[in-house]
């Protein structure tokens, strides 16, 4: 049976993260459904860091990126511009990722999903937790409780954009594109959970947990 994903945010992580991983899952002929959700509208500020151009601007996020990729042969998109706010939307998918700023979609992806990966950035910090990791640890990483940029207040103000945001992207690709592979049968090894910045370097690197 044909894996199916759903990624649900197409911020900075997760265009990054849909750029990265459908280009290499068509390139190794390995056939997957995901579904795109988000219900955003491209806007200019989102230009240069997400992958999106000024033609995008008006178009929702996920229709942008399904037209993108609307003519691949292995690896079919779909888009659901909406907001996750009920378990039920997450019913029939085999990987979900999310990669959202909020933490209401978080919580129920890692309440629902059978297998599932929460990326989270700011500035040029990265998390990547996966529902293999040690449920104390998830429990102690601090939650937003309004929206989040994935770049530090005022960072563009002062000419400045960091690249957490592209950490995450690259994470999540290889644990993506490995756990499609786990379900053709190979045998290969997910990265496991990370925390750092790009500049002081990893601060948790431990497997399992």
């Amino acid at each position: 049976m044909i894996p199916k994903v759903l990624i649900v945010g197409l911020g900075g992580i997760g265009s990054n993260l849909v750029e990265l991983v459908v280009p290499a899952l068509e390139k190794c002929m390995l056939e997957v459904h995901i579904d795109l959700m988000d219900d955003d509208l491209v806007e200019g500020g989102n230009v240069g860091h997400q992958r999106f151009v000024t033609e995008d601007i008006g178009l929702h996020k996920v229709e942008s990126l399904e037209n993108r990729f609307s003519t691949n042969c292995s690896v079919t998109i779909g888009s659901i511009p909406q907001k996750l706010v009920d378990a039920k939307q997450l019913e029939g998918y085999d990987i979900v990722v999310v990669a959202v700023d909020r933490m209401e979609p978080r919580n129920l992806v890692h309440n629902s999903a059978t297998s599932w990966l929460d990326l989270r950035c700011q500035g040029d910090g990265y998390i990547m937790i996966d529902g293999t990791s040690n449920t104390e640890i998830v429990h102690s990483i601090p939650g937003n409780k309004t929206a989040t940029s994935c770049q530090m207040k005022g960072a563009l103000d002062y000419q400045n954009l960091e690249f957490g945001f592209a950490m995450c992207a690259t994470l999540g690709a290889q644990w993506l594109f490995q756990s499609i592979r786990q379900r053709y049968g190979y045998n290969t090894q997910l990265p496991s959970f990370r925390m750092g910045n790009i500049t002081g370097g990893e601060m948790i690197r431990i497997g399992g947990i």
